[in-house]
């Protein structure tokens, strides 16, 4: 048995939730290495966005929170520079836009023994990791200007299931969302908000963002004022997801960033539902050579997906963001 295998009562609540949240998973300690590489990326990305004139300055004299957020609002697509996968694009995809990071700290996040056994508690020891990942990082939405408040990896996240932007070929995968908080997520600073059993009724309507197409949602009507359950953790700490569960992220009041790392799993053999993007063999108890260990290979395979598509090799859409809709609805 792993460490971190899940109880029985932990298993029986996430099947009858559709969700768990689990405080503490990782030590902070396990953290420093991300918030290192980051630190290091807002450096480099502000030296370089400075000398192209595309900020005014570079702020190094500001928390690495504050910092960041003050970039953002003179350059609303520095999110881009930061995140774990290409951006969800079907259409205006090019090379200035189409931009991600494969740092080391990012992929051994992924394979974090800790979460690993807690996935395997769900869906067993065969385990493939998802390129469905997101990088959120929000600032305080006092601070955002814009559009960037309805962008959910840096503004609020509406009701949702993580199925909506997959598409059909990962209808009956067994997907489960490891939601991680890289910082303290309160309700203060928008921890997540889930719909208890709402992954038993099946695939709800999203409607289309006319603002941004990545970001179907249900709509608040159809929701009935359902509140949800706030899950607030604390660093280190995750929040599992079955890909039917109905969840958004409340706004953050505070005045800190916001900091957590969307992460998806499945069965090794079955679809992940975004064949553009690289999966990966995260851990095989049948066979150890199957599991990819360094983070170079994983960051070409990124390179390798981009230059598919940037080259028209890849022709198949990204992912799915209309497929839920009902116009008599939206």
């Amino acid at each position: 048995m792993t460490e971190h295998t899940l109880t029985e009562d932990q298993l029986r609540s996430f099947e009858e939730d559709g969700f768990l949240a689990i405080d503490n998973l990782l030590p902070a300690d396990d953290l420093s290495e991300i918030e290192e590489e980051y630190a290091l990326l807002l450096d480099r990305t502000a030296e370089f966005l400075r000398a192209q004139g595309r900020i005014p300055r570079l702020y190094a004299h500001l928390s690495f929170g504050d910092r960041y957020s003050a970039i953002l609002n003179d350059y609303p697509d520095l999110h881009r520079h930061f995140n774990v996968s290409l951006p969800l694009q079907n259409e205006a995809i090019t090379p200035e836009n189409f931009l991600m990071h494969t740092g080391p700290a990012a992929f051994r996040l992924m394979r974090h023994p800790a979460i690993l056994d807690v996935v395997q508690s769900v869906i067993g020891p065969e385990i493939t990791c998802s390129p469905v990942q997101q990088m959120r990082m929000k600032p305080p939405q006092g601070n955002l200007s814009g559009g960037l408040t309805a962008h959910s990896n840096v503004g609020v996240t509406t009701w949702h299931q993580d199925i909506v932007a997959l598409l059909p070929e990962a209808d009956d995968t067994q997907q489960v969302t490891v939601w991680l908080a890289i910082t303290e997520a309160s309700i203060e600073n928008g921890c997540l908000v889930s719909v208890p059993g709402s992954h038993r009724a099946g695939p709800r309507v999203h409607c289309s963002n006319r603002k941004l197409a990545s970001e179907p949602s249900v709509p608040d009507r159809l929701m009935q004022e359902q509140e949800g359950v706030p899950l607030p953790v604390s660093k280190g700490g995750v929040v599992l997801f079955h890909k039917m569960n109905v969840h958004r992220a409340l706004p953050n009041l505070s005045d800190g960033l916001r900091w957590s790392l969307d992460l998806r799993y499945l069965p090794t053999g079955q679809p992940t539902g975004r064949p553009a993007f690289p999966e990966f063999v995260a851990r095989s108890r049948s066979d150890q050579h199957l599991e990819l260990r360094d983070p170079d290979r994983w960051a070409m395979s990124w390179d390798d997906a981009r230059d598919a598509i940037l080259s028209g090799r890849y022709k198949g859409r990204i992912f799915e963001d209309a497929r839920w809709a009902d116009p008599a609805v939206c």
